[in-house]
């Protein structure tokens, strides 16, 4: 009897392995049968990389990213995380935080180029553990609005903070 579950569980197992080798054929296009059994690499392409990507520069990103609404919409994370000072909050002004999603986040989130230069606003850039932080400011005002932004396949925006009062 013990033989004959060996046998039962060997064909099981046999079965069990070409059907395996028959789904990893069929999901790799056109597998040699030699090389059915071999992992699957899931790691893109470098080149795949680079097209779903083309700003590895982080300036070259940035730029696009304040310029075309489009692209601000591709690298917003969703929900954005969005803190602002409540400045009505009792005893004193306080920060909140809000998820934005769907209606509630609006485009474009970052200002053009060209309204920056327009409403005198001055950029500058930080890095802090790989990830940048854009900070906008108006001189002699407290206008003051943050970016933040990971680097993944490709740069994301994953925070905005608006320290204005």
């Amino acid at each position: 009897m013990k033989r004959n579950q060996l046998l039962l569980l060997s064909a099981l197992l046999g079965s069990l392995a070409l059907a395996g080798c028959d789904v990893a054929s069929k999901s790799s296009q056109a597998v040699p049968a030699t090389q059915a059994a071999a992992p699957v690499a899931t790691t893109p392409a470098p080149a795949k990389a680079a097209i779903a990507c083309p700003w590895q520069d982080f300036d070259a990103f940035l730029k696009a990213f304040a310029d075309d609404v489009e692209v601000q919409k591709a690298h917003t994370q969703r929900p954005l995380q969005s803190d602002s000072v409540d400045p009505n909050a009792d005893p004193e002004p306080k920060q909140v935080t809000a998820m934005l999603d769907g209606d509630a986040l609006q485009f474009p989130v970052m200002p053009s180029s060209q309204t920056q230069k327009n409403d005198g606003l001055v950029l500058s850039q930080t890095e802090l553990n790989g990830d940048k932080q854009v900070m906008l400011v108006k001189p002699d005002t407290d206008y003051q609005l943050s970016f933040f932004f990971r680097k993944g396949e490709c740069w994301t925006l994953y925070r905005k903070r608006d320290d204005s009062l």
